[in-house]
């Protein structure tokens, strides 16, 4: 869904799934970054919150995440995820650019 430009539906399974692993996650955040609204931003900022601390050691996981809080429009939490983060890859520059 999420590459046929349909988050909505893609947040919907989502929200089916008992529990999701990393790419699931990824594809939610991408999902709302498609949406840039306050609900998606806040769909995210739980799901951040529900992460296993080891999930963040995926750059492809904290790279999404950033995309989607800076989309979204929480410069200020993608920032501190940002400079928080041992290892900054070219993408998660992008991400925060």
């Amino acid at each position: 869904y999420v590459d046929n430009n349909l988050p909505e539906k893609a947040i919907d399974l989502f929200n089916e799934i008992e529990n999701p692993d990393d790419v699931n996650m990824i594809l939610l955040f991408n999902a709302c970054a498609q949406l840039r609204t306050k609900e998606a931003l806040d769909l995210v900022k739980k799901i951040s919150k529900q992460i296993p601390k080891s999930f963040y050691s995926n750059p492809h996981l904290l790279t999404s995440l950033l995309d989607a809080l800076m989309k979204c429009g929480d410069v200020t939490h993608a920032e501190s995820l940002f400079y928080s983060s041992k290892e900054k890859l070219v993408p998660m520059y992008g991400a925060m650019m």
